[in-house]
C-alpha cells in the first residue's frame, strides 16, 4: 500500500528528499535577493528571516507531506493508471491541486493563487513520475512552504514578489526535465 503511493524508504529517496529540499531554498534566495534591492524589508538578513518561528518548521513539514501523500502518491497515482497518459493525468492532477489553493489568497489575487499552484503541480507531479517517489516533491513542498512564509508573509511583500516567484516556477519546470527528467525520459 505504501509503495503505492510513492512511499519508499530507500536511500535514493533521502537523496531525492535532500535535493527537492535544496530547490527551493536556492531559488527563494535568488527570488530574495533580486526584490531586496527593490522593497524596504524589515529584515534584510535571509538566514534570521528563516530562523524566526523555528516551531512552524515541523508544522510546514506535515502540511507538504500530507498534501504530497494526497495529491501526487494517491490522486496522481491513480490518474496515471487509469488515464495511462501522463501528460493529461500531469494537467488534472495539477487542476485538483490548484482548486483548495486558490482560496489562500491573503490579499493575493486569485489569478496568482491559480497560476503559482496550477505550476507547482506540474513540477511536483513531474518529480514524483520521476522519482517514483513523494519524498522530492515532500522536501520541495515542505521548505518553498516555509521559506516563502518566513521570507516574504513576514515582511508584507507577498503581491511583489509573487511574479518573480511565477517566473521561477516557469524556468524550474524546463530545468527539471535537463537536469533530472533527463535520465527517466531517456528510459520511457
Amino acid at each position: 500500500m505504501l509503495k503505492s503511493i510513492g512511499l519508499y524508504f530507500r536511500k535514493i529517496d533521502f537523496l531525492n528528499f535532500a535535493v527537492g529540499a535544496i530547490m527551493p531554498i536556492i531559488v527563494l534566495f535568488i527570488v530574495y535577493s533580486s526584490v531586496k534591492s527593490n522593497i524596504i524589508l524589515q529584515d534584510t538578513d535571509f538566514l534570521s528571516l528563516l530562523m524566526n518561528h523555528k516551531g512552524k518548521f515541523i508544522f510546514y513539514f506535515f502540511v507538504s507531506f500530507i498534501e504530497e501523500v494526497i495529491f501526487r502518491g494517491i490522486i496522481f497515482g491513480l490518474l496515471l493508471q487509469k488515464c495511462k497518459n501522463k501528460y493529461l493525468s500531469c494537467v488534472i492532477a495539477a487542476l485538483i491541486f490548484t482548486l483548495p489553493h486558490i482560496f489562500n489568497t491573503d490579499n493575493i489575487s486569485v489569478l496568482v493563487m491559480f497560476v503559482f499552484p496550477f505550476l507547482y503541480g506540474i513540477f511536483a507531479n513531474e518529480m514524483f513520475y520521476t522519482t517514483k517517489s513523494i519524498w522530492m516533491p515532500t522536501g520541495f513542498h515542505w521548505l518553498w512552504n516555509y521559506t516563502i512564509t518566513r521570507l516574504f508573509l513576514v515582511t508584507g511583500t507577498q503581491s511583489f514578489i509573487y511574479v518573480h516567484i511565477i517566473a521561477a516556477m516557469i524556468i524550474m519546470i524546463p530545468l527539471f526535465y535537463i537536469v533530472i527528467g533527463k535520465t527517466r525520459l531517456s528510459g520511457d
